[in-house]
């Protein structure tokens, strides 16, 4: 049957698929056009193979002798997809109108015009000798209007095997004078005909590779035309205020923009067809038929709270290959638009996924209906009767239309247009046009062996990016433009903005102020007090292990046995073997072995006249370091020590020691790396070329110290490729990273602070870099050198026009280099793939995280200063090597310290979750960043509390690793009494003890008018309060003077000592029974007594110094008395809620 003829609106949209039958066509292209044989010898092939092997199949006529196919002429005013032009498509990239093919079990005719005929001699000639027909070209005679040609080709098949039935396309239509001669000549040939459409049609529906490749070239010009020609410029009519634009004006530019695109994507324009005009429909009046028109109407707009959803397709072909997409933008989209929407999306993409080889066409639209039935029953009876059908040549194959009786089924080769709408669809709005709405989704799909491939899918389906809110308020946002706007920045910007709030400008007032300090103290409470519980949860989950204090090494046995031993070692000299990594000394004269792994350290020393000595100290128990196999039952050597006059045998032997540690030292850490190493799949390969950035060099560096490491990145399947320049080693030549094993992607592009534009990636589990593993790897590019940047600092003019102009390249050049990044990570985060694999457009595995400079600050956290800034989920610095990044969902408490008057900056510590942990070493539990500047304090503070972060603060800088131990020491007990609450917070029973403190203070005061040893003593044994947790830790030794003490200094000393062991008693009784009803009562009746642990602060505390310090409640300033001296450090008794 012939394709539905569709009247032409506009009749120049019919000249751009002119056939080659036309004779100006004719002669202008005749002497440029070539045949390719190889296409042509593949398809007859297949076309002759399927014929013979289905010869008795009703398809092909039921045993027909042979075939003859005739193409008629072209009529301007219609469009029809004749089966005769789709096969000339297939054999010989071209429409070849008038024209004749006739073939039998052995022979080939072709009857044509001149020109015609000279194109398929030529490919004729270049067909190989065992080609399967004879093969003959007739060229036409007009004289007798091809009588004698028609005679000729009716004989040839007349003498095919029996010579009675002719398969023919009995049903198509051609016009013309040559098809109808043909006709009339068969007719009186006496020959049966038999129709032989569908046959020919389960050919054409097999595309050759050549034909797919071009169906995804169309793909891709299809997306591209979509996104950047239609979408945009409707976004760009919905930002322009009282804009009207014709939906047909919108159709025309489209189609011809989308001839201009052909040089970007490398493609013939003169292969480029648009034989549909793009179909777009607004407004309350919708038709998803393929074959709808668009309308003269205005594109409807949206307006405050009044939706507007716009339905359009694109089908173009591309090679005589058709493609089409088709999408729903959505504006002001209600509730149920939305979720009717999300519904189509969800069966869209079921009966996607079910989609493969050997399925009937039928069971899509049963899938489909089931799908919407179960979400929403009364939708299904809005769901368009066809789901889509097979394309190719023709823009819809009759034959695989996907309904609910077609029992087809397919095969790998085939091209489908998967199109899913609901029509007729109400809402309930006064807006007239918006009464009445449809939903379409489109895709344009290739079945493959094992299941599809969409080659449309560079244009998001996802509500999300097909859907926006517009108002007239001038304070909200217009929608975003995808293309002249990075969308990665804006989403991660409105995500961060979502987290942290945006810039306030107004100033708050004392009661505002106090209510948010109120707000901020229950929140932080009551986050204290849910941090307890899901430390429980950790604590009971956790399970096995021992403890990780010690160091656990692996023990290696150098020697079987004595007769390994190397012949030069001897029971007189010290030898060091370095093939086993031994050491043999003389013990009684006999060498004795030591392994590398027994010898803890080694030193040496000379004692002048007396000699040089060589000290060896072993691994024993109790040195801190275990070997794997140490019995305690058994007696170890601690300690070596040899002599000698003569100290260069020493020495060489102390240098070989140092060296073989060393060697086996690294050795460990490499298979410790490696041993930690997690297995990773491996990187698919993308056979096109996905988004790649150039020229970029790589941290942790690759190659000798001083050389940076310079490749190539670019984003595969399920991973990034580095692919290194100058690699050093084989295999080093390239560095995977999965996509899968990221955890967190960060993309910082230029600032005034930095001179690179860099991408950093946190791993969930290491990778192996060389010997080394890396948890953290960076591709970055300097985008000013730093001998540059020092010749940017020499003194200019602000008046030389050259410098203006150099400055304003290098602004123009930086912001193409951000460009080029942010359209970078626009792609990788388009093709990543989702959290649920079964759900192929839904959240990707993760984000980009883009540090956010409106909330930096600078602070210390390694050796220098730098500039931090909070991302979404992290506070990272990235620029200056080593890196810093603080994952805020690890971080259990955040504490300020060295909060107090007088500060000009304070430092802030990160307690990490896993403290909690069996097997962890404390030092690896926290991180401190110092020398933040006080004008940071709100800015830090607010980030912190957006981030639901429990925090506390205090006067001086804390011992974590003894804070640490003692929390996981006395847990339940700390945990009872509320964590993190009852070591640096507050409550009514410290309130109380105010006055306490106030009359300890004047007690103080009085007896700090005279002198003696009990007042110092007193001072002393206050300031050994937080001896635990100060990191100034003094031990009482060291009070003793070098010149010794007379009788009344020993016994003030003596004193002094006895009350100092009775308050560490006293403290360790309270840490034991914190959790116990008599500890609680010794705590509230004792005011005179301190607790070891941090104390509690007040409860206002008072950014950015406490309110409660002890030179604005006694009025003392630095300078008093009691005031602190010019070292900083405050001789005066500590009080409560100082030093925690």
């Amino acid at each position: 049957s012939r394709h539905p003829s569709l009247p032409s609106a506009d009749p120049e949209w019919c000249a751009s698929r002119q056939p080659l039958g036309t004779q100006k066509m004719a002669e202008e292209k005749a002497p440029e056009i070539k045949i390719h044989h190889e296409r042509f010898i593949e398809v007859f092939s297949t076309l002759y193979s399927k014929w013979q092997s289905d010869e008795g199949a009703e398809q092909w006529g039921s045993s027909a002798d042979g075939i003859a196919i005739v193409a008629g002429s072209q009529q301007d005013d219609f469009i029809t997809f004749p089966k005769s032009l789709a096969l000339h498509a297939s054999l010989f990239m071209l429409e070849l109108s008038d024209t004749l093919i006739a073939f039998g079990d052995e022979n080939l005719y072709f009857l044509a015009a001149s020109k015609k005929a000279k194109i398929l001699e030529d490919m004729v000639s270049n067909l190989p000798d065992d080609f399967s027909h004879k093969v003959k070209v007739l060229t036409r005679d007009k004289t007798d209007k091809d009588k004698a040609n028609f005679e000729e080709v009716i004989g040839m098949l007349k003498k095919s095997k029996k010579g009675a039935k002719i398969g023919t396309l009995t049903k198509e239509k051609n016009a013309g004078a040559f098809a109808a001669a043909w006709e009339e000549a068969l007719k009186g040939s006496g020959l049966e005909v038999a129709d032989i459409q569908n046959g020919i049609a389960d050919v054409l529906a097999i595309k050759t590779e050549g034909q797919l490749t071009a169906v995804k070239a169309a793909g891709q010009l299809c997306t591209t035309s979509f996104k950047k020609n239609l979408q945009e410029k409707i976004l760009d009519i919905v930002d322009q205020e009282n804009a009207k634009f014709k939906m047909s004006d919108l159709s025309e530019k489209l189609e011809a923009k989308t001839f201009s695109l052909h040089s970007d994507l490398q493609m013939d324009k003169d292969d480029i067809e648009i034989v549909i005009p793009p179909i777009i429909q607004s407004g309350g009046k919708y038709d998803l038929k393929y074959t709808a028109h668009t309308t003269e109407e205005f594109l409807h707009l949206p307006d405050q709270g009044i939706p507007a959803i716009h339905v359009a397709s694109l089908s173009l072909r591309y090679k005589f290959c058709f493609c089409s997409v088709s999408r729903t933008l959505l504006f002001n989209a209600k509730r149920e638009q939305s979720e009717n929407y999300k519904i189509l999306f969800e069966a869209f993409d079921a009966c996607l996924q079910e989609l493969k080889p050997g399925l009937r066409l039928n069971k899509v639209f049963e899938m489909a209906t089931a799908k919407i039935k179960e979400k929403k029953p009364e939708l299904v009876s809005h769901l368009h009767k066809e789901l889509g059908w097979g394309m190719g040549y023709e823009i819809r194959e009759k034959r695989l239309v996907l309904d609910e009786k077609n029992k087809h089924t397919l095969h790998p080769g085939m091209v489908l247009n998967l199109r899913m709408g609901l029509e007729n669809l109400e809402l309930k709005v006064k807006e007239p046009r918006s009464q009445k709405y449809a939903l379409l989704i489109g895709d344009t799909v290739v079945i493959t062996k094992d299941g599809y491939e969409v080659v449309t899918e560079g244009l998001s389906k996802k509500y999300g990016k097909l859907s926006w809110n517009v108002s007239d308020d001038a304070e909200e946002a217009a929608p975003k433009k995808e293309g002249k706007k990075a969308a990665t920045e804006e989403e991660i910007k409105k995500r961060f903005e979502q987290k942290f709030g945006q810039d306030k400008t107004r100033k708050m007032t004392e009661e505002e102020k106090e209510s948010q300090r109120k707000q901020f103290e229950e929140r932080n409470k009551q986050l204290a007090m849910d941090r307890v519980e899901e430390q429980r949860r950790r604590v009971h989950k956790d399970s096995g292990g021992g403890s990780a204090e010690n160091k656990l090494m692996s023990q290696v046995s150098g020697y079987k046995g004595p007769e390994d031993f190397p012949s030069k070692a001897s029971g007189s000299t010290l030898y060091v073997d370095d093939a086993a990594q031994v050491l043999l000394v003389p013990i009684n004269g006999v060498p004795c072995p030591f392994h590398v792994s027994t010898i803890k350290n080694v030193s040496m020393q000379q004692q002048g006249t007396a000699g040089n000595v060589l000290r060896l100290n072993f691994v024993s128990p109790g040195s801190g370091m275990t070997l794997a196999s140490m019995n305690k039952e058994l007696m170890y050597l601690r300690e070596l020590s040899y002599r000698a006059q003569e100290g260069q045998n020493l020495m060489m032997v102390h240098k070989q020691i140092l060296d073989m540690k060393k060697a086996f030292s690294a050795a460990e850490r490499e298979k410790k790396a490696r041993d930690e190493i997690v297995a990773q799949e491996p990187l698919t390969i993308n056979p096109n070329r996905g988004p790649r950035l150039q020229n970029l060099r790589i941290y942790p560096n690759l190659l000798d110290r001083g050389k940076r490491t310079d490749g190539d990145l670019e984003a595969h399947v399920n991973g990034f490729r580095f692919t290194v320049k100058k690699a050093p080693t084989q295999d080093l030549k390239h560095i995977d990273v999965l996509y899968r094993n990221i955890k967190h992607a960060f993309f910082q592009p230029s600032n005034k602070n930095s001179n690179v534009i860099l991408i950093h990636f946190r791993l969930k589990n290491p990778i192996m870099i060389g010997k080394q593993s890396a948890k953290d790897i960076q591709f970055y590019l300097e985008w000013l050198e730093d001998s540059e940047s020092l010749l940017e600092n020499k003194r200019r003019s602000q008046y030389d026009r050259d410098e203006i102009e150099d400055e304003n390249r290098q602004k123009q050049m930086v912001a193409k280099l951000d460009g080029e990044f942010k359209k970078f990570c626009d792609k990788v985060q388009d093709i990543l793939p989702p959290i649920d694999s079964s759900v192929p457009d839904g959240d990707k595995i993760w984000e980009w995280d883009i540090p956010y400079a409106e909330l930096e600050f600078q602070g210390t956290p390694k050796n220098s200063m730098v500039e931090l800034y909070p991302t979404v989920n992290c506070v990272v610095h990235l620029a200056t090597k080593p890196v810093c990044i603080i994952e805020l969902d690890s971080v259990d408490l955040v504490y300020y310290e060295r909060l107090r008057a007088g500060n000009n900056n304070f430092d802030l510590a990160f307690v990490y979750k896993n403290f909690l942990d069996k097997d962890v070493k404390m030092s690896e539990c926290w991180e401190r960043i110092s020398t933040i500047d006080m004008k940071y304090y709100e800015t830090v503070r607010e980030v912190m509390q957006k981030s639901k972060m429990v925090q506390f603060e205090g006067a001086q800088q804390v011992n974590w690793n003894n804070v640490l131990k003692d929390y996981v020491k006395n847990f339940e007990d700390i945990s009872a009494d509320g964590g993190w609450n009852v070591i640096f917070g507050n409550d009514s029973d410290e309130e109380g003890d105010d006055g306490d403190d106030s009359e300890e203070d004047e007690d103080f005061e009085g007896e700090g008018s005279g002198s003696g040893s009990d007042d110092d003593s007193e001072v002393d044994s206050d300031e050994s309060d937080l001896s635990e947790y100060s990191e100034d830790d003094d031990d009482s030794e060291e009070e003793l003077s070098d010149e010794g003490m007379d009788s009344d200094e020993a016994d003030a000393w003596a004193e002094k000592e006895d009350r100092r062991k009775a308050q560490e008693e006293k403290e360790k009784l309270l840490r034991g029974g914190g959790a116990g009803d008599s500890g609680k009562k010794k705590r509230r009746d004792d005011s005179d007594s301190e607790d070891d642990r941090p104390k509690k602060k007040s409860k206002k505390p008072p950014p950015p110094s406490p309110k409660k310090s002890s030179s604005s409640k006694h009025g003392r300033d630095s300078g008093g008395k009691h005031g602190r001296d010019s070292g900083g450090k405050d001789n005066r008794p500590k009080k409560k809620g100082l030093g925690r």
